[in-house]
Parts: C-alpha cells; structure tokens; sequence
C-alpha cells in the first residue's frame, strides 16, 4: 500500500508504481471485457525530468492514472482509467485537468484522446467534452503457427540499425509518412541503444530503401514505423519487412506479436492479414484544442 493519497505527479515510474498501474489496467479491463492502451513499452522507460504520468490515491491504493505520449510537438496522445468501485467522483477529471495544464506548459497545440471503441465509460466522458473525432485504428495480433518463409528471390538485405543511421531513419519515417522530417523528433540516443528496442533497415544494392520498428516489453513485441521510401513501394518490400521482422523477434522466444493499423488502411489490412495477424480492438481517437 502507499502512503500517496490524492493527486500525484510522477516524473518517472518506480517498479512500484509500474505494478500498481498493471494491477489497476487488469482490473479495469477485466470489468468492461476491454484492452486499454497504455504503451507498455514507453512506461517502462519514462524520462526522469518529465512529468507524463498522473496518479490518484484512495485509502493508500492507486485508484486511478492517467498518462499523456508526447511522440510530436503537435499533440499529446492521453488515455486512462479509474477503477470501478471509484467512478463517478471526479477523479478522471482530476487527472485530466492536471494533465491539460502541463501540456498547455509546454505549449502544445491539442490533446489526443485515446479510447477503446467498445468502452461504454471512455466513449460516454470523451463525448462530454465535445471533442473532433480525428481517426480510428485496429490492435491486431500475431497468431499464425509460424511467420511465412523470407522469399529467395527478395533482393531485400537486412541489417540492425544504431546510433550513425539515426539521419536515414528519421528521412525514411518523413518520406514513407508524409511527415516534415523536423517533426521525427523520437530517434534519440537514449532510444536508439534501448536493449528493449531494435531498428532494422533494409537496402537493395546497397541503397537503403525502408526500416521497421521493434519495442519489446515484458508482456509482448511492439511492431511500429514499417515504412518504405515512395519510389520504391509497391514492390512487395514491406511484407518482407514485416516478415523478416518476425522472424526476428521470435527468434529470442515465444512472445505476443502486436502492431496497429489505421482501420481505413485497406492494404496495410490485407498485408497484416497475410502474415498471420488478426484483429483484437478498436481504438478511437479524438482530438481537443487545449
């Protein structure tokens, strides 16, 4: 039990904290048959000189969190819980004031707001605040026996990337995404020699042409970022990718395989589809102006 009791700001998670967050997650997802998402894998590795999680003690138990992503300098992404024996008493309201005021600190523009499609309680406070409905994604999860075979014939070449391809990740993330590449901002240091994180590139004859993503946590594997520079797309490069990227992971053992979709993505759908992933949830975000 801790000696918390009311609103705490945490800069960083304690291996303490971390378990009162997991054991809240399990009980709130149990009760609405839901899978909220908190991105694991981010917790696990908070700065220490930041303030991005936002707790609410009762009675010397976490009763309620609230956590905001800051992957841009356009919004930060914000989801939560309380648990069920403690709604309807303004703690997630709590949590959400105290967490708009320090993004309105850093002067972001919008708070994103993530919710599970089929969360009756998340979707009925989202639509009190009137927010702009912005997109929605899929969860899908690896379940086939095995990945399917590399292909022989891919003229695809494989390597990891570290600290000195920070410039190529960063241009193929902005081209593959139509992003302005001063905005790939999450290539960092400390990211790029995470143990728990692994880049891949991939070349043909020598000219890089896509990279893939990995984040590992405890519980599962992350994929995020397949992306294949413009020119070179349609060529069946990024189902190799995502093979390849497989049978990477699975070679340290067996592990839950994840990665998100955007539910409009019909070809980015089918390819999942073909590799062995199926669908698990449905996330919608919306957007608020802070």
């Amino acid at each position: 039990m801790s000696s918390k009791q009311g609103l705490y700001i945490a800069q960083g998670l304690s291996q303490d904290e971390l378990s009162a967050i997991r054991n809240l997650a399990d009980e709130c997802n149990a009760y609405e048959h839901l899978d909220l998402k908190l991105n694991w894998n981010s917790l696990q590795k908070r700065p220490q000189d930041e303030s991005n999680d936002f707790l609410y003690y009762e009675e010397g138990k976490l009763v309620g969190y609230l956590p905001i992503f800051c992957f841009n300098s356009q919004e930060a992404e914000v989801s939560g819980m309380v648990a069920p024996a403690w709604r309807r008493r303004g703690i997630f309201a709590t949590l959400l004031e105290a967490a708009r005021k320090e993004c309105q600190r850093r002067q972001l523009p919008s708070l994103l707001f993530i919710v599970e499609h089929q969360s009756a309680s998340g979707q009925a406070f989202v639509a009190a605040l009137q927010p702009q409905y912005d997109h929605s994604e899929y969860k899908m999860a690896f379940q086939a026996p095995q990945p399917p075979d590399l292909s022989a014939s891919s003229p695809l070449q494989f390597r990891r990337a570290g600290l000195a391809d920070r410039a190529t990740l960063k241009l193929i993330t902005a081209a593959a995404f139509a992003m302005p590449e001063d905005e790939v901002d999450w290539y960092s240091t400390r990211l790029l020699t995470d143990e728990q994180r692994a880049f891949y590139l991939a070349s043909v004859d020598g000219v890089v042409v896509g990279k893939i993503d990995v984040f590992r946590s405890e519980r599962e594997a992350y994929i995020a970022g397949v992306g294949v520079l413009p020119r070179y797309q349609k060529r069946g490069y990024g189902r190799q990718m995502l093979i390849y990227a497989l049978h990477e992971i699975l070679k340290i053992g067996p592990i839950n395989i994840v990665l998100e979709v955007a539910v409009e993505n019909e070809h980015a759908l089918g390819l999942y589809t073909s590799c062995g992933f199926v669908q698990l949830s449905r996330y919608d975000y919306y957007r608020l102006p802070i």
